[in-house]
């Protein structure tokens, strides 16, 4: 009994040193994306994105977006590699783990999924900008 609390003990520590580098690390990356648009500037040029400034603009906004969920999906993934090495210490009534590495690989490939739509908002801005693309 006292080795699975000694275990969920050392795995709570480690998630929140993880949780606790992820917040670190994504309160950096704010600061250092600084001319990031607000939601309302967003939707403010996309509304009124005429010239192919605005265009590229809004490209390089989808492609930073891109780059962090991309590092986010990497983070996840990192996450659910190292929980399935540990054993499940906790479990629920079901005899699933409540730490499960399922939970980190759902959102790892939702957030690359999302990171493929910024890219492709990316290329789609990019082409209007070149006047190649299809006016809505």
């Amino acid at each position: 009994m006292k080795t699975t609390y000694r275990n969920f003990y050392r795995l709570a520590t480690l998630t929140v040193i993880s949780l606790a580098l992820l917040a670190f690390a994504s309160t950096a990356a704010a600061a250092e994306n600084s001319q990031t648009m607000s939601k309302k500037e967003l939707k403010t040029l996309l509304a009124a994105a005429s010239t192919p400034a605005d265009q590229l603009k809004l490209a390089a906004y989808y492609h930073d977006k891109a780059q962090r969920l991309t590092a986010k999906s990497q983070e996840f993934s990192a996450q659910a590699d190292i929980l399935a090495k540990e054993p499940a210490t906790i479990e629920s009534k079901q005899g699933i783990s409540c730490n499960c590495t399922s939970h980190y690989r759902y959102f790892s490939k939702l957030y690359a999924q999302e990171a493929k739509d910024s890219e492709a908002l990316a290329v789609q801005h990019e082409q209007l900008a070149q006047g190649r693309g299809e006016h809505k």
